[in-house]
């Protein structure tokens, strides 16, 4: 069966590795990795992380889009992402075409391949993030999907009321839990020197992208960095954000911090292994990135939401909600800092699986004899 994996992040490259890998291996898959997005920005830091984790890029697809596009400049790439999405699928005419969450690149690649009439694979649907206009492409995209592979009960329910066929709804868990049970993380010193911490400082872990439905992003992140800048004897690991608009305005203000505060560090991409890490060691990961939802619960390590951007997913115990308000930033962020005191890190469940997604996903996959029979599809109509 040949299969085409299409990437637009870092973010969504995480996920789909596991599974990637897991299908290389089989010998009755042929497998392929398209890259567009930001992995074809200008430092190209993101397509080399992919060469770190030992892949190679069968096609690339370059939207020629910068870090923090315009609505205008976005919808342009759009349309050049499905034409050139359009050309690899025509080349390879793969059975199956696999994309995970809720990009815009996403949204273009599923543009192309219904109608190419390609079937398409979705992980990671039924989600909500209703802070974020990912949250309608990520519907958009399960609407064009032929299978599903939600990452927990409660997406699955939403996908049956989107009007679904159950039969093809696979509740598989999360793959960036198989990743992190895949990955070993550095111990405390080697990561210190990595970085260039200070031996045994307690530090923040921040991610905070562009809240794209809000109407004044720019005061939310006046507000995180002015609750940083209360926080003076904390470390601070900052980390790049998504293509998305406003990212670059986080960006150059998370580098000006880093460039005034002896005990801050700007990263634009850490890699898997060093981001698990960072996970791993920090007193709490603060900002609104999903992988304070998905990831940071298997480390143990408290997660301080700060706003809406994330509103709607499953969430464990160790993750705190706050307003994009500097005094309630701050006051959750100590309050994180002393509940990952109390012992209660050891006790945390991941909502979203055990590690073992992308063996779900290729159990589901296998015996499908005739995948270009998928592309039809009916609407289940439910009662209301």
């Amino acid at each position: 069966m040949k299969v085409l994996f299409v990437s637009g992040t870092r973010a969504d490259w995480g996920l789909l590795q596991p599974l990637l890998s897991l299908i290389k291996d089989q010998s009755d898959f042929d497998a392929r990795l398209c890259l567009t997005g930001q992995h074809c920005e200008s430092d190209r830091a993101s397509a080399q992380a992919i060469k770190d984790d030992g892949f190679n890029a069968d096609f690339i697809v370059d939207m020629s889009i910068g870090a923090s596009p315009s609505e205008s400049e976005i919808c342009h790439a759009m349309g050049r992402c499905i034409a050139g999405i359009g050309e690899v699928l025509a080349s390879f005419d793969p059975d199956l075409m696999i994309v995970l969450g809720d990009r815009y690149e996403i949204l273009a690649a599923a543009s192309a391949a219904l109608v190419s009439r390609i079937p398409i694979v979705h992980l990671c649907g039924g989600d909500l993030t209703l802070g974020a206009f990912d949250d309608a492409i990520r519907h958009a995209v399960s609407k064009m999907a032929s299978l599903h592979f939600p990452t927990s009960e409660g997406a699955a329910r939403r996908l049956i009321q989107m009007g679904e066929d159950p039969d093809r709804i696979t509740v598989s868990g999360s793959t960036g839990i198989d990743r992190i049970k895949a990955i070993p993380t550095f111990g405390r010193k080697e990561f210190e020197r990595l970085l260039g911490f200070d031996p045994d400082t307690e530090f923040l872990l921040v991610s905070f992208h562009p809240e794209t439905l809000a109407q004044n992003s720019n005061q939310h992140l006046e507000e995180l960095i002015s609750a940083l800048e209360a926080l003076p004897e904390v470390g601070l690991l900052l980390t790049g954000s998504n293509a998305d608009p406003g990212a670059s305005k986080i960006d150059m203000a998370f580098q000006d911090l880093a460039g005034r505060r002896q005990n801050a560090i700007y990263r634009t991409n850490l890699g898997s292994k060093l981001y698990f890490s960072a996970l791993k060691h920090a007193s709490a990961l603060v900002g609104n990135s999903s992988s304070g939802l998905y990831e940071a619960p298997s480390f143990g390590v408290p997660t301080v939401n700060i706003g809406d951007r994330q509103k709607g997913r499953e969430q464990a115990s160790s993750v705190f909600n706050c307003k994009p308000q500097k005094a309630e930033i701050l006051s959750t962020v100590n309050a994180a800092r002393a509940w990952a005191q109390t012992g209660q890190r050891s006790e945390v469940s991941n909502p979203y699986g055990d590690g073992k997604a992308a063996e779900a996903i290729l159990d589901r996959l296998r015996p499908i004899d005739d995948p270009k029979s998928l592309i039809r599809r009916e609407l289940q109509e439910r009662d209301v």
